[in-house]
């Protein structure tokens, strides 16, 4: 029961710490939607004061702090300028694609790594625990941002696969079993890298 207090005690610290320095870092960050607003001439000085006071972007750090904390506590991440709509419409389908490539990340290493480990174990094939113990040595030792460049490399020397993005431009006109297989293909290059970086762990 201890550890298990521990364990949140630590966890809501992090939190806690993880929310200050993010908050400090987008306060502290150089140049703002206001700051690029003063370069224009034809706004007055105290219209952008006065903008700035609406938004409370005037008040105390600490002020600014708990009200951000209390409006990510709601769901509630403000307004974005640049892209004239609410932030949390623009984190949703970031959010969902993250989750997506984590997920596969995360999974496919443990369904590959249980099984080839257990036949390793066993030791019916005698050359699997040496190419397992070969495989895990190379990757280790290679940096994974140079896995990753090699890979990249080789996928737009060949151009078997997308090297960025999440879909084809024409995705929208695609079936949906064409998305399905266009988000896949966007999918494997990266799931691959992972899955190679995480199958030695």
């Amino acid at each position: 029961m201890r550890f298990l207090a521990r364990r949140l005690i630590n966890a809501v610290l992090t939190l806690f710490a993880v929310s200050v320095l993010g908050f400090l870092f987008s306060s502290f960050a150089p140049g703002d939607f206001f700051a690029e607003m003063r370069m224009n001439p034809q706004l007055r000085p105290e219209t952008v004061a006065a903008l700035r006071a609406e938004y409370g972007l005037d008040q105390p750090l600490i002020v600014r702090y708990g009200r951000w904390l209390d409006s990510a506590w709601r769901g509630e991440f403000g307004y974005s300028f640049a892209y004239i709509q609410p932030v949390g419409q623009l984190l949703l389908p970031r959010a969902r694609n993250t989750l997506l490539l984590s997920g596969l990340s995360l999974g496919l290493p443990w369904l590959l790594a249980v099984p080839i480990g257990v036949l390793a174990g066993v030791r019916r094939l005698p050359f699997l625990p040496r190419a397992v113990e070969f495989f895990n040595a190379g990757v280790v030792a290679i940096p994974e941002l140079v896995l990753a460049l090699a890979f990249l490399w080789i996928a737009a020397r060949t151009r078997w696969l997308p090297v960025g993005g999440m879909a084809s431009l024409d995705f929208s006109h695609l079936s949906s079993w064409g998305q399905a297989r266009d988000v896949a293909r966007h999918l494997f290059l990266p799931v691959l890298v992972m899955v190679f970086i995480g199958l030695p762990t």
